[in-house]
């Protein structure tokens, strides 16, 4: 069983997700290219412990879209994500986290047709 346990967990396999944040593309920035986006936190219960990605795809499209691992490197909670700043821009998003280290991500990554 312990075998079955990490083999899930080394591919990969999801219980749950959950949407920790979200931030929407406000109406001052424009991509021409599928708007509105929206950038969210999600929260992937594993077998052994759970992990958060960043995921940036169109508005009510939350199955598809950019995705990065959640680079926090403290020790994170749910509460704390809540914080994180995001700044749209014509030329992407850029997001502060609690701590106050920066992650930029250029709009060529996350519009259709990338």
């Amino acid at each position: 069983m312990l075998v079955l346990i990490v083999a899930a967990h080394v591919f990969g396999f999801t219980f749950a997700t959950q949407k920790i944040f979200q931030s929407c593309q406000g109406d001052y920035v424009k991509y021409n290219s599928y708007d509105p986006y929206c950038l969210s936190v999600i929260k992937q219960i594993r077998p052994l412990g759970s992990s958060y990605i960043i995921m940036v795809s169109r508005k009510g499209d939350e199955n598809y879209g950019h995705v990065i691992n959640y680079i926090d490197p403290n020790p994170t909670s749910d509460n704390e994500i809540t914080k994180t700043r995001v700044i749209w821009s014509n030329e992407g998003i850029e997001m502060t986290f609690n701590m106050g280290h920066k992650l930029y991500i250029p709009k060529e990554r996350f519009i259709a047709g990338r």
